[in-house]
């Protein structure tokens, strides 16, 4: 039996949503401390099952969708109930896997891997747009893209200095995952290890899959040849952009590349609509697949554990003090 966590309800001011088994195991392995179950048991109107634990100087909450529950509605239902039962909470973090919009070349844009991180950030949208709300167009795309809110200022004050750290020093990521497997060996088992460059195979758009599971029978001559010299090693990069949330799983190149020409995405989820108007958060997304037809899911466990390394990583620089002085969610939503 899972003991009760020796804090009350009311000192967790972190909460943590993800989507799928795989990120919430990969929470888990971030933690520093596991408190338990909740010290007064969620409420009625609460369903969600929690774990507990401290990160850095951060009591976190993490709650997961249920089982074969993807998209914004159960993630709206996720958060929602889990103010019922920690009514402190205060800053929202989304963590999990979601697709990369790649870009082809070696220049200025981002070239994005998978295991690679996209953290949500813009100034004009909040980081997050809905890519498919709002009136259709003759060509079936949308005419209004709808954007999140700022995700809460302490997160976006960590997040300068998180970039500005990562101007002088690598990034921690690898690190905490080296740590994760250490403390949890089955994982490395499980798949939360580097899958392998060869397995990150980019096709042109204009190239569809061949079926199967793998892309075995898949033309490698239609593979782009990405320059070496662009990505001297295989460490995750973080990037910082525009994420596009809708409610159904892409699995189109051209669909994609329509998304990054309309809204300057580099990266395509389906659960941050549920949050806009109820949780307002960042969005952390590892980076498993290309949007395109040959999505398979061999990158899942590790690119959830990138991005809950990221996430990790960004809390160090979250002050405790701008967290307690920060209105809590509950109190965001009913003033407005």
């Amino acid at each position: 039996m899972v003991s009760s966590s020796p804090y009350p309800n009311d000192a967790y001011t972190v909460g943590w949503i993800c989507a799928l088994p795989v990120e919430l195991a990969a929470a888990k392995g971030m933690l520093d401390e596991e408190h338990g179950s909740p010290n007064t048991p969620p409420q009625k109107e609460d369903n969600n099952t929690y774990l507990l634990g401290q990160l850095w100087e951060h009591k976190v909450v993490v709650a997961c969708l249920p089982k074969a529950e993807i998209g914004s509605i159960s993630a709206a239902m996720v958060a929602g109930q889990m103010l019922f039962t920690f009514p402190n909470i205060r800053v929202g973090l989304l963590v999990g896997i979601g697709a990369g919009i790649p870009h082809y070349g070696c220049d200025d844009e981002q070239d994005i891997r998978l295991g690679d991180v996209v953290i949500s950030s813009d100034k004009k949208s909040g980081g997050v747009v809905m890519y498919d709300f709002g009136k259709r167009l003759g060509d079936g795309s949308f005419e209004v893209a709808y954007s999140l809110n700022q995700p809460p200022r302490p997160l976006r004050t960590a997040l300068s200095r998180l970039e500005a750290e990562h101007e002088t020093r690598e990034s921690r990521i690898s690190e905490y995952l080296m740590k994760m497997l250490e403390k949890y060996p089955v994982m490395k088992k499980r798949g939360y290890t580097y899958p392998g460059q060869s397995k990150d195979s980019l096709f042109h758009a204009d190239y569809p899959h061949k079926g199967g599971k793998s892309c075995k029978q898949c033309d490698r001559d239609k593979v782009v040849e990405r320059d070496p010299e662009c990505r001297p090693d295989t460490d995750p990069v973080i990037h910082y952009g525009i994420i596009a949330t809708g409610s159904t799983v892409i699995k189109h190149a051209p669909t994609r590349e329509e998304t990054k020409f309309r809204h300057k995405a580099i990266c395509l989820e389906m659960e941050a609509a549920g949050l806009m108007n109820t949780f307002p958060c960042l969005v952390i997304r590892g980076i498993s697949d290309y949007a395109d037809s040959h999505k398979n899911g061999q990158w899942h466990q590790y690119a959830a554990a990138t991005a809950a390394a990221c996430a990790k990583e960004l809390l160090e620089y979250v002050q405790p003090r701008d967290v307690d002085a920060t209105r809590t969610v509950k109190e965001v939503i009913q003033q407005g």
